[in-house]
């Protein structure tokens, strides 16, 4: 989720736009940042209002590698970069290029954002005792008594820091 509201960019850049202040002066007036603020103005010079819209997050390999060749081939920056191809930060092309020039295309290949779900898979979860094979059970015993050991010493270490801090305030 955005920070800012598409109709409050809007109206900065409108308002800034229309006044005789000076970048620093304005972003300070209304509690933005000046490079927030420089960008939303190029931003909207650039593309108009549309620039505030929700943008694509997840480019295909063939996107990623036109952008990737067309700055290279017209020596571009990576802002003007991302500008004219309208992707929301520069450090998402910077990425490109660090994965490409480290495994090639295949490192392009998108992949989802976020953590990975750690999850384990539902059918081991709801298995009863009965239906589980061997194998699964003896998994099963050695997580469980990992798990015993694990709770056993932190609560060793619990009684550890509660003698400590009684002896101390002795």
């Amino acid at each position: 989720m955005s920070k800012y509201t598409k109709s409050f960019k809007l109206q900065i850049v409108k308002d800034y736009e229309s006044s005789h202040l000076g970048s620093s002066s304005f972003s300070k007036q209304y509690g933005v940042s000046k490079s927030t603020l420089e960008n939303w103005v190029r931003d909207y010079r650039f593309y108009g209002s549309t620039c505030f819209d929700k943008r694509l997050q997840s480019y295909s390999l063939e996107f990623k590698l036109k952008v990737l060749k067309h700055m290279e081939a017209h020596g571009l920056s990576l802002p003007r970069t991302a500008n004219l191809f309208n992707i929301p930060a520069p450090s998402t092309i910077f990425t490109w290029q660090r994965l490409y020039r480290l495994g090639s295309e295949p490192a392009l290949l998108s992949s989802k954002l976020g953590r990975p779900v750690m999850n384990q898979p539902k059918d081991k979860m709801d298995k009863a005792p009965k239906d589980m094979t061997q194998e699964e059970l003896l998994e099963e015993v050695l997580n469980l008594r990992a798990e015993r050991d694990y709770l056993k010493k932190l609560q060793a270490l619990i009684q550890q820091k509660k003698l400590a801090a009684k002896h101390k305030s002795h």
